[in-house]
């Protein structure tokens, strides 16, 4: 006979938070595209220790048949969102989960009770805490590493079980490969670039510090709020989720790959590309030690990979050949840093400037990430 699933709530410094960290290490067991969480950021967000539970809530699960946890799941309301949008949403995040259609079902059952408790009308996911968290289940690109954590690895079944539940497309995102030796953009392309240079007002000021970095931090932030509103899944970030958005890139990134763009003294534009460092991630298993985080500096110094994961432009200059310059600034910045691959995560495909862009620069899209939705009767 086979047992019966129950779902377990997951508590700080409890056996289930354990179970809850542990299981992608056994679902992704021996995967080389797997990249794991780390297990203190982890712990962090289930005590409540992130600036969305200052205006949201959620709470996480484990579902066990008998001694074995065989799925994990974070059911979140995101009530600052919803108040934005005007929505009744839930959201799921974190999820994995062994080949169990079984479990999954009950799981997701089990959320859909919970949303509706809370008056909610949709679910949808997998989505986290703000536009800069990964989201979608992989649908597509099964032979590529995950982007570190910012875009998750799933394994082909997991799209499967999804939609065995009832769930159904929401939204795509793609990521893409940029002109994978990076010997320059497309002739045409600079062109442009150079001309919206000219007659556009704009300026690149170079980033050469910390210091620097840290003082336009908060501006970039700022910018971000005034540059996705047209977007159905943005929310603006408080100033606390902000400024922990930006310890975050401060610590992953070099000043040199933070490229801004001014019109007169207005911040027009920013791009961010971050060091690669998935490998050292993949060695260090979810831990945090000196010798961890030794391997991950070196690795940021010398590796010739490199994400870009963050692009915003004021709406009034994205036809301004904004877009253009950016990526004209950011490509000469990988190419001193002798970059073999760059790829460029989360493009939403309903923004049709961004999917327009990716061709022009001859760009590869290889990974597809989904983001689901059901709705609730």
């Amino acid at each position: 006979m086979t047992e019966s699933v129950h779902i377990e709530k997951v508590l700080p410094s409890t056996p289930q938070e354990k179970e809850f960290i542990q299981l992608p290490f056994i679902v992704y067991k021996n995967n080389p595209h797997f990249v794991p969480w780390f297990n203190r950021s982890l712990k962090q967000i289930i005590a409540g220790r992130h600036p969305y539970f200052n205006h949201s809530q959620g709470e996480f699960f484990i579902a066990r048949r008998d001694k074995e946890t065989v799925a994990r799941i974070a059911l979140l309301e995101p009530k600052k969102f919803n108040d934005y949008q005007g929505k009744k949403d839930a959201r799921f995040y974190f999820f994995e989960t062994k080949d169990d259609l079984r479990a999954v079902s009950e799981l997701f059952s089990f959320a859909e009770d919970w949303a509706r408790k809370r008056k909610l009308n949709r679910i949808t996911g997998p989505q986290g805490f703000s536009g800069f968290t990964g989201a979608g289940i992989l649908v597509d690109g099964f032979d590529e590493t995950a982007a570190m954590t910012m875009m998750n690895y799933h394994l082909p079944y997991y799209r499967e079980l999804i939609e065995g539940v009832g769930f159904e497309k929401y939204k795509d995102f793609f990521s893409a490969e940029i002109n994978a030796e990076l010997q320059g953009l497309p002739q045409k392309y600079r062109i442009f670039a150079d001309l919206a240079m000219k007659r556009g007002r704009f300026h690149t000021p170079e980033l050469k510090s910390k210091k620097e970095l840290q003082v336009i931090a908060r501006e970039i932030g700022e910018l971000y709020n005034n540059s996705f509103g047209d977007r159905e899944e943005f929310c603006p970030m408080t100033r606390a989720e902000i400024d922990f958005m930006m310890d975050d890139l401060i610590t992953a990134t070099d000043p040199s790959l933070v490229k801004i763009l001014r019109h007169g003294e207005e911040l027009a534009g920013f791009i961010l590309a971050f060091p690669d460092i998935s490998e050292s991630m993949k060695q260090a298993e979810g831990r945090l030690t000196p010798l961890t985080i030794r391997s991950m500096m070196k690795e940021k110094k010398r590796t010739t990979r490199f994400l870009i994961n963050g692009i915003g432009i004021l709406p009034k200059y994205q036809k301004n050949g904004g877009i253009a310059i950016l990526f004209n600034e950011i490509t000469k910045a990988l190419r001193a840093n002798n970059v073999s691959r760059a790829e460029m995560t989360q493009i939403a495909e309903t923004t049709d400037l961004m999917i327009s862009s990716i061709r022009k620069l001859d760009a590869r899209i290889y990974k597809t990430h989904r983001v689901y939705e059901k709705h609730l009767s």
